[in-house]
């Protein structure tokens, strides 16, 4: 819900990528723990949302702070003159788990001010994969919907 309302309320217009709007929300704000300076939990839309239909009102939450979320909260705080470059800032999810960011320059994208981030933090090992690529398959570099439909 948050998230098709940013997208009926707030324009997004990326410089070099038409098309790409918001995908993901975050609410943040104080946080009490003195070993972080802001909390977070970034949501995702699980499915197409009516606002007429209640049972499409779903989402998860992401457990960690995010590194993309942290990102975007460093940029934003830096665009308010409220996080210099060079100054750790350390972002708590909403199970408490804190990631560490740092906006270490100033660059553009465009006309548009931007800034570059670093992030530390931990996270686990939730899964192992392995990808095979056979030979005989015409789609090993993958595919767009135009390769294989009419």
């Amino acid at each position: 819900m948050i998230r098709q309302a940013a997208i009926e309320q707030l324009p997004v217009a990326h410089p070099h990528y038409p098309g790409v709007g918001i995908t993901i929300s975050q609410l943040s704000g104080p946080t009490d723990d003195p070993n972080a300076d802001w909390k977070n939990t970034v949501t995702m839309a699980t499915g197409d949302l009516s606002w007429d239909d209640p049972a499409t009102w779903t989402g998860a939450l992401d457990r960690c702070p995010c590194g993309t979320g942290t990102c975007a909260k460093m940029a934003v705080l830096h665009a308010k003159g409220e996080l210099p470059l060079n100054q750790d800032f350390r972002h708590q999810g909403i199970l408490g788990n804190i990631y560490t960011g740092r906006l270490v320059e100033e660059a553009r994208i465009g006309d548009r001010s931007a800034v570059v981030p670093t992030l530390t933090g931990t996270s686990w090992i939730s899964g192992l994969n392995t990808l095979v690529l056979d030979n005989e398959d015409p789609f090993t570099e993958g595919f767009t919907p135009g390769d294989i439909w009419a």
